[in-house]
């Protein structure tokens, strides 16, 4: 599927979710059917690619959610997904040390410059959206039951990579 424009998501992500405007994102998708848990990449594995680390899901909307667009947190909705037309191997932070790495969307906020680099801030990023494996475990698959999440000790522990 060639993406052109972010109506180029509407129709195939309706079966698994549903659209809402959020704030001043405007039109996201919130996967409906999962768990009042459920978080993105929580479920599926890494896989290295000449791209950088690749985000393998088998979740119906992966094809979407983990190589476009941006996912937010809200109490009222949840987590969300604010669609955008830039193709990744993932959008993510990475965090490392103490024996784990970790990970955590990034923001619809955050920018890509000129040259293709990605500016985030770190200190923007809430604890609670990064989930953790321990360093010998990240090319095993990553399951909602073998991520450490919300443990301030190991975020505390851990640097941007």
């Amino acid at each position: 599927m060639t993406i052109r424009t972010e109506d180029d998501f509407y129709e195939p992500l309706n079966p698994y979710g549903r659209w809402e405007v959020v704030g001043a994102y405007g039109r996201s998708w919130i996967p409906g059917r999962v768990d009042s848990d459920w978080r993105p990449y929580s479920n599926g594995n890494w896989q290295r690619t000449d791209a950088g680390w690749y985000w393998v899901s088998d979740e119906p909307w992966a094809w979407a959610t983990y190589h476009y667009g941006r996912w937010d947190f809200s109490e009222q909705y949840g987590w969300y997904w604010v669609p955008q037309t830039q193709w990744a191997p993932a959008w993510v932070s990475w965090h490392e040390g103490g024996g784990y790495v970790g990970w955590a969307p990034l923001q619809p906020s955050v920018r890509i410059s000129g040259s293709g680099s990605v500016v985030v801030n770190v200190a923007l990023i809430a604890p609670r959206a990064f989930v953790f494996v321990e360093q010998q475990r990240f090319l095993q698959p990553v399951r909602p039951t073998t991520v450490v999440v919300n443990n301030t000790t190991i975020i505390n522990q851990t640097v941007n990579i």
